[in-house]
């Protein structure tokens, strides 16, 4: 099956969606997007997307519009840690949820990182009531680990973030 989404950078013309998403309060209270006030703080935050190594805009193939994003970090504490372990980041524009769409985009960004940057584990992290975001990386293959209370960590923080692992073996096992 040809993919109906493809990945690209991003760019300056992305901030009205990203503005629209960082004032839409579903996307903050499910997975901490940050808030823009107005267009100039949507450029700059384009500006930082598209200067990060593995941060992509997901777009549909036939229109080319932008649905979502989805991000590489590093992870770990360790240079051999850094080298092998990313945490995975996901946004989908809700208009396009329940399609198929971020399993698509996933699918393909799993298979960059384990195949083409060679990492062992990915992790990812979703707020404890993100539960389509769970039930996503639980059909993906990936296994809950820990949660974390984040106020313990800071007081900036008040919410709970559970915690999912995947392994590469786990990955091309489930590919076969």
């Amino acid at each position: 099956m040809d993919s109906r989404i493809y990945f690209r950078p991003f760019k300056l013309s992305d901030a009205p969606t990203l503005l629209k998403w960082g004032q839409d309060q579903y996307y903050r209270r499910l997975a901490g997007f940050e808030h823009y006030h107005n267009l100039a703080e949507a450029e700059v935050a384009a500006g930082k997307y598209a200067a990060r190594k593995y941060s992509y805009a997901i777009c549909l193939r036939n229109t080319r519009q932008l649905i979502g994003l989805a991000e590489l970090y590093n992870r770990g504490t360790s240079e051999e840690e850094l080298l092998h372990t990313k945490e995975i980041g996901f946004l989908l524009d809700k208009n396009f949820s329940g399609q198929g769409y971020m399993t698509e985009a996933l699918n393909l960004l799993l298979n960059y990182a384990f195949k083409k940057l060679n990492q062992s584990e990915i992790w990812a992290g979703t707020f404890k009531n993100n539960f389509r975001s769970q039930n996503l990386l639980t059909r993906l293959g990936f296994k809950y680990i820990y949660s974390v209370d984040m106020s313990m960590v800071s007081t900036l923080f008040q919410y709970q973030e559970d915690y999912f692992l995947l392994k590469k073996a786990d990955w091309l096992k489930r590919e076969k």
